[in-house]
């Protein structure tokens, strides 16, 4: 998951206003990503939840624009928070994976989204929710399957490898 942040487009604010000064706030199709980021990274009311994420999203009119990677948080005047991240950019697995992509159509400009389809890792195709890699069992599944395979049986593996590697 991520958390995203909906952003609409770039507009002017009163510095005076601002916890930060900030003169603008948004999105613009002209803007890089660090502007982007630098601009509007902060004076966020965030729960506990958004602690748990690895990810930041900014969107603008239903989809991603900018991916971030969460590094930590700050306070920020009148009890909201900021974070702390390193903007993303073509050829990362993330950034890849979630630029261009839908966001929900929720009022509240803070949500967290699912990233995207995935699947368990095991290959059996089932899809995959929240920060899971497996369906329940399936990591196992795995294991004895490519052991089979391999081996023949979980004995004929555990003789091959205190051969190979000793008893542990």
């Amino acid at each position: 998951m991520s958390i995203n942040f909906k952003l609409d487009d770039r507009r002017d604010v009163d510095s005076a206003d601002d916890p930060w000064g900030r003169t603008w706030i948004g999105w613009a199709e002209n803007l890089s990503d660090e502007e982007v980021y630098e601009q509007n990274r902060g004076v966020w009311l965030l729960g506990r939840r958004s602690r748990n994420e690895r990810l930041a999203t900014f969107s603008n009119q239903g989809r991603v624009k900018v991916v971030v990677a969460i590094e930590d948080f700050e306070d920020v005047p009148g009890g909201k928070q900021a974070i702390i991240g390193r903007v993303l950019s073509a050829g990362d697995p993330d950034y890849d994976a979630l630029i261009g992509t839908a966001v929900d159509a929720f009022r509240n400009p803070v949500t967290y989204q699912e990233q995207g389809d995935r699947v368990c890792a095991c290959g059996c195709g089932a899809s995959v929710a929240g920060t899971v890699t497996f369906l329940p069992g399936h990591d196992q599944r795995a294991v004895h399957d490519r052991i089979s395979k391999q081996w023949g049986s979980t004995l004929a593996f555990v003789r091959w490898f205190d051969d190979t590697y000793g008893r542990p």
